[in-house]
């Protein structure tokens, strides 16, 4: 399962449905990953916040528990093709959305995702809401 940026904020911020996934991810067993596309993303929060500080050590530890993934070259294909679709179907993707739907359709994982751009690309990748 790879998380998107919209789950791990919840989670973070002590978002109740964020934090019963994660446990019933938990309970499943279910490999949980940070994509890197997600975790720039996450620093980009630190230095937008008024308590950088803080947001920082939060980031740093959440990070630590995870295997990061990188961008590969394979998802930089996958995301190219699906990004090159959507904006030919008059949608306008964000960047790093689209990277991460690339890598979860590279990898043939689930995304993690309460965003509803995201969560409408069931037909393109497998995505999994909890909201």
């Amino acid at each position: 399962m790879i998380l998107e940026t919209s789950f791990i904020v919840d989670l973070l911020s002590g978002d109740l449905r964020a934090v019963r996934k994660a446990r019933d991810l938990d309970s499943r067993g279910e490999v949980v990953r940070l994509p890197a596309p997600a975790l720039f993303e996450l620093w980009e929060g630190v230095e937008r916040s008024a308590r950088p500080e803080v947001e920082a050590r939060k980031v740093r530890q959440f990070a630590a528990a995870y295997e990061i993934l990188p961008f590969t070259e394979e998802d930089a294909v996958e995301a190219g093709r699906l990004s090159g679709r959507l904006v030919k179907a008059g949608k306008t993707p964000g960047t790093v959305d689209v990277q991460l739907a690339g890598m979860a359709k590279a990898r043939g994982e689930a995304l993690l995702t309460a965003d509803e751009g995201l969560l409408g690309l069931s037909k393109e990748i497998r995505v999994e809401g909890y909201r």
